[in-house]
């Protein structure tokens, strides 16, 4: 995915279809994280974390921020396809 302005709602379906994928979204609606913060949460490898979350960025759902050497995250509240709502409600696991 190169342009996320191009994202539509089978796209976010798509990515949000893999339940560790929602899992992540559902921990940075609550607090911005690090890869280190949300492996120990998740329980998951870190290689394994940042492949979901590359797509995750690459579809606009979460942003990132450079602090130092560390890579934060958090979900993006003005995420590019708001035709279907899914994030209005809270995410149910």
């Amino acid at each position: 995915m190169s342009q996320k302005q191009d994202i539509h709602c089978a796209d976010c379906f798509g990515v949000l279809a893999d339940k560790t994928r929602l899992r992540i979204v559902q921990g940075l609606q609550q607090k911005t994280a690090n890869v280190a913060a949300i492996t120990e949460e998740i329980g998951l490898t870190q290689p394994t974390v940042s492949h979901h979350l590359k797509l995750l960025d690459d579809y606009g759902i979460v942003v990132k921020e450079r602090r130092g050497r560390e890579t934060y995250y958090t979900f993006n509240p003005n995420y590019p396809c708001k035709g279907c709502g899914v994030f209005s409600s809270p995410i149910k696991l």
